[in-house]
């Protein structure tokens, strides 16, 4: 007790030296365990499933157009067949359902294998069995725990509860486990797949995409193995035989905890070891802070060896000061880590939706436990070089400095300009994307998805995707009501428009080619190209007058580069599918549009445009609306004027399109605004560091100072001195760090836009930046030394 009360007076006598420790080891803490957990929970936390790891997505890759797909039912059934390197497969489509509550449910539709697969029963009631994957039995649905629990609270007695949504009522045959997610957290509900007779006329044509697969591998088998059993059945398949002509078409495998991590990890790799750096930073100025400590207290610490105080006894003294301010920082640290992951998460650094959660846990605590092993050592480090202090000279080591106080502050000046570099390029990277030409103009566009599936006429319901006689005249009245608005300049209406998160790639064929070609796909009314500033390089646009089924198409310059040319665009002609039997009609080419940026700002052009013409495309569609003003102002008055106009209507999504492409940017401008936040603590930390190595040369060399000062040395030349003193270290770590921080950039350069890995003026302005801050930092301690009155030095010492 006496101990304890012993140390709580020592902290006390020295507030400041407590309350630094314990901010600065709060903060690394903080950093490392909310970066950790997240790495942790991407690549090693368990997934909610039964042996999960032997879980993988089976996909078609599009060589020739740069990205993935999912697979077709026939091929799903072929990879079952495959009993060598599967030991099972499931599919899963996701699906939207209006309740007869209004809100707007996520489902998945999934094979009926989909407790075998996965190897999850239900925590109520039952799963799916083969009798429910046949049309007219379908109508039954599993319960996530989430909204079991929230729309029903948690009433068993749910289970033979009749469902009403829009299409048909389910009943509620079980409710999945808490921990259960899949394909991710977002999904409330599962039913039934069951093939609707486009989907099976799809499936016959062999067009991939219309499922996701997830297959178990077979004992033993690896990811590799899979692939190359994947690529054997699609080379089988006859209906891929046109796609893969032109497309490219080969086998992908991935493991299932990739799908929603992947694209995570690299940015998360480059926070860690930002926070890495940071710590680095914080233990080098908490060895100089203790230094410093152990200084002031020299005097004491001799006399205690005199007496025949043994090293260990003072190294446990030093422990024991450090102790208390580190166990307070790693608690306040720990209790700061679930806010910086959910920063993480709603900065799109970490996928909201991860079927594994990401959350405060172990991984939190190893990495709280080893900063603050790492902390206590950096006391340990300070207690030895008190140890050997009586038997250094003012003169030894650089400068009387001794060693390891330089050798620390090269490191941070090292580690600090690689960081900075980084920092510099990735935010000249961003910079050049978001003034990359995106092929439309997103000022003044608000995008609003509209689901007309709750409107009724004639006080009857009716299904919009095969009832075009009725769905028509309601697209055309919420056009015209969101039209006659006053600050509202142009409306048109789209399948997927850019930045919608929608994508659509269907079949197309060109005369004298055997084959089908793949293309994006937009049906689109009249005047979207205008409201969208899409220009047109040729031809003319969609106009009231042309009629949907029978009118020309719209290209864009990719396509009439790939396809036509040296020939007249507006003489040639396409043909497209009319119907799930494989007929497809002539339609001329009316106009050539400029080639858009659908998904991402850096996404290259690897997939031309069709614009067909639809003025009521699908029964779910995009209203574009072009305002005079603020899109933003606008969007609650045009959801206002769409439900008017069609009461039932769903809106959900309703922003502008500026905001839907800055979310694109938001996982990038979160890794440069945290890289940056780290570089710049960083460059401070070094700062400081250096600030204090000075102050710690100039008390070692007090005397020094003063017989210069004694024997005619100007202020100026005593400043010279420190700033050359501080200024060679600083020249040394920048050197390192350049040829450390080109190591990195050129590791990073795929994250590069614009701008190569070795830019000469990213690199000269940092340089001018830790030439700035180092010379301040080393000017304070030289204008203090230069202040020196030389009696005084000399008779301190």
């Amino acid at each position: 007790m006496s101990t304890i009360s012993s140390l709580l007076r020592r902290q006390l006598r020295t507030p400041v030296f407590a309350l630094i420790v314990t901010v600065l080891v709060a903060a690394v803490v903080a950093f490392n365990a909310s970066a950790f957990s997240a790495i942790h929970a991407l690549r090693w936390k368990a997934l909610p499933y039964v042996d999960g790891e032997r879980l993988a997505e089976l996909q078609a890759r599009l060589v020739n157009y740069g990205f993935d797909v999912g697979l077709t039912e026939n091929l799903r059934q072929a990879v079952i067949a495959d009993t060598t390197h599967f030991s099972g497969a499931l599919g899963v489509a996701r699906v939207r359902g209006g309740g007869e509550d209004g809100r707007t449910w996520q489902m998945a539709r999934v094979t009926e294998n989909f407790q075998q697969v996965l190897g999850i029963a239900p925590a109520l009631g039952r799963s799916f069995q083969a009798g429910d994957a046949r049309a007219g039995s379908d109508a039954v649905i599993l319960l996530g725990d989430a909204i079991w629990r929230s729309r029903f609270n948690a009433d068993p007695q749910v289970i033979g509860r009749d469902i009403r949504f829009t299409d048909r009522s389910y009943r509620v045959i079980g409710v999945m486990p808490p921990s259960f997610a899949f394909p991710d957290a977002s999904i409330e509900a599962w039913r039934p797949f069951v093939m609707s007779d486009a989907e099976r006329e799809l499936n016959r044509q062999g067009n991939v995409g219309m499922i996701d697969v997830v297959a178990r591998m077979a004992q033993g088998v690896e990811l590799e193995q899979a692939q190359v059993a994947l690529d054997a059945i699609l080379a089988r398949d006859a209906s891929l035989d046109g796609l893969r002509s032109n497309a490219g078409v080969v086998a992908g495998a991935r493991a299932w905890r990739d799908r929603n991590a992947g694209g995570y990890f690299h940015a998360l790799a480059w926070l860690q070891i930002a926070a890495f750096i940071l710590l680095v930073a914080v233990l080098a100025n908490l060895i100089n802070l203790q230094l410093d400590r152990l200084l002031v207290r020299r005097r004491e610490l001799d006399v205690r060896r005199a007496l025949g105080a043994s090293e260990r006894s003072i190294a446990k003294t030093v422990l024991a000061d450090l102790a208390p301010p580190v166990v307070l920082g790693i608690l306040l640290g720990l209790a700061l880590t679930p806010a910086l992951l959910r920063v993480l998460v709603s900065r799109d650094l970490l996928p909201q939706d991860l079927p594994q959660g990401v959350s405060f846990g172990a991984a939190s605590l190893l990495s709280a436990l080893l900063v603050g092993a790492i902390t206590m050592a950096s006391g340990l480090i300070a207690a030895l070089v008190s140890a050997r202090a009586s038997q250094l000279s003012s003169r030894s080591g650089v400068g009387g400095m001794g060693r390891l106080r330089p050798a620390m502050l090269v490191a941070q000046v090292m580690l600090t300009t690689a960081l900075l570099g980084s920092e510099g390029l990735l935010l000249r990277s961003a910079l050049n994307l978001s003034s990359s030409d995106r092929g439309f103009d997103s000022r003044g566009v608000l995008l609003t998805l509209v689901d007309p599936v709750g409107v009724t006429t004639a006080g009857a319901a009716f299904d919009p995707a095969t009832d075009s006689t009725r769905y028509a005249p309601v697209v055309e009245r919420i056009h015209a009501a969101v039209a006659s608005l006053p600050g509202i300049e142009r409306v048109a209406v789209s399948s997927a428009p850019p930045f919608s998160g929608w994508e659509m790639v269907g079949s197309i064929r060109m005369p004298n080619q055997p084959d089908n070609l793949q293309a994006r796909t937009r049906s689109v009314g009249p005047g979207y190209l205008s409201t969208l500033g899409i220009g047109l390089l040729a031809g003319r646009e969609f106009k009231d007058a042309d009629q949907a089924g029978s009118s020309g198409v719209i290209v864009d310059e990719l396509f009439r580069k790939r396809f036509l040319e040296g020939v007249d665009p507006l003489g040639a002609y396409v043909e497209l599918p009319i119907d799930a039997q494989g007929h497809f009609r002539r339609a001329p080419i009316i106009g050539v549009a400029r080639t858009v940026k659908h998904e991402s700002l850096d996404e290259t052009d690897n997939l031309p445009t069709v614009y067909q013409f639809n003025a009521a495309p699908l029964p779910v569609f995009w209203l574009v609306s072009h305002a005079s003003g603020d899109p933003a102002a606008m969007a609650e008055t045009v959801r206002r004027a769409i439900q008017q106009a069609a009461p039932g209507t769903t809106v959900s999504t309703n922003e502008p399109l500026a905001v839907r492409i800055e979310a694109t940017l938001g996982s990038r401008r979160a890794l440069i605004e945290a890289l940056g936040g780290f570089a710049l603590g960083a460059l401070l930390l070094a700062a400081i560091g250096l600030a204090a190595v000075l102050s710690f040369s100039i008390r070692r060399r007090n005397a020094e100072m003063g017989v210069r000062m004694a024997m005619g040395a100007t202020r100026g030349r005593i400043r010279g001195l420190i700033m050359r003193q501080g200024g060679s270290l600083v020249v040394v770590g920048f050197l390192l760090g350049l040829g450390l921080g080109l190591a990195v950039a050129r590791a990073m350069s795929g994250r590069l836009i614009g701008v190569p890995f070795n830019d000469p003026l990213t690199w000269v302005l940092v340089l001018g930046l830790v030439g700035v801050v180092a010379g301040i930092a080393c000017w304070l301690p030289a204008r203090r030394a230069a202040a020196t009155d030389p009696m005084v030095a000399l008779r301190r010492e």
